[in-house]
């Protein structure tokens, strides 16, 4: 009896190994499957990464040219039609190119200074998403002046609105006899401020702030605005908008 009951134990233990060792071979397929597939993914990411590497190439080649580009752009055609800015493009590249400046072929904004995500995010908040209103939003977001948005659809007004509106935007008109104070609190707090259907004359009072005439006085960064010397926060942002289709501006203010 001693001696069965030892065969059964000695049996029992080698079934015990018989499914242990069929479990390590079940997860060893499995390992094999999912480093075949790895293995056959890389492969792929192998073409992509060298179609990079060719590309980034390229661009680092290219950088002087298209930046020139890009920045005459941003400095000077804000206010120009889609066109008007192919049209200027078109003519940079060339003079590039006789001067022996490496560029590319065609400069798109948005391929050089623009950001994807920011990008993404600024579609989220209902920019809209043609080329031509990205390369204004580019423009306005690398520009060292304060926007002003012609906008008669306010499709400009309400992205702002949506971009800005967890930052406590404010909201104003020329025309409310308190905008003044509202937006030297916002300058002195960092807050935004959109200021809406401005006409063709702006109140000269805002003029240190469209030419952001900011000074340090007593250790701190102001700004005067009318008779008060307001601290100016570093945060403050300044969006203008007018809903005439085809206003006429003084040389200081376009």
């Amino acid at each position: 009896l001693d001696k069965i009951q030892d065969l059964e134990t000695k049996f029992k233990a080698a079934n015990d190994d018989k499914v242990k060792i069929a479990n390590e071979v079940d997860m060893c397929e499995k390992k094999l499957v999912r480093a075949g597939k790895l293995i056959s993914g890389l492969g792929g990411e192998k073409t992509r990464w060298t179609e990079n590497v060719k590309t980034l190439g390229e661009e680092y080649v290219n950088v002087t040219g298209d930046v020139l580009v890009s920045s005459a752009i941003v400095a000077y055609l804000g206010v120009f039609s889609q066109e008007y800015r192919d049209s200027y493009i078109e003519t940079a590249m060339k003079k590039i190119k006789e001067k022996e400046i490496p560029g590319s072929s065609n400069v798109s904004l948005e391929k050089v200074l623009g950001n994807p995500v920011q990008v993404r995010d600024w579609n989220l908040a209902g920019l809209p998403r043609d080329s031509l209103s990205i390369d204004n939003a580019i423009i306005m977001s690398k520009s060292n002046r304060w926007a002003l948005m012609i906008d008669p659809q306010g499709q400009a007004n309400k992205w702002i609105r949506n971009m800005e509106k967890d930052n406590s935007l404010g909201i104003f008109k020329l025309s409310q006899s308190d905008f003044v104070r509202n937006i030297e609190s916002c300058v002195q707090y960092g807050k935004p401020v959109l200021l809406e259907n401005v006409g063709e004359t702006i109140d000269s009072i805002l003029e240190p702030l469209l030419t952001k005439a900011v000074y340090k006085s007593g250790g701190s960064l102001v700004i005067n605005i009318g008779d008060s010397q307001v601290e100016y926060h570093d945060d403050f942002k300044l969006y203008l908008t007018t809903k005439l289709p085809n206003p006429h501006y003084a040389p200081e203010v376009s």
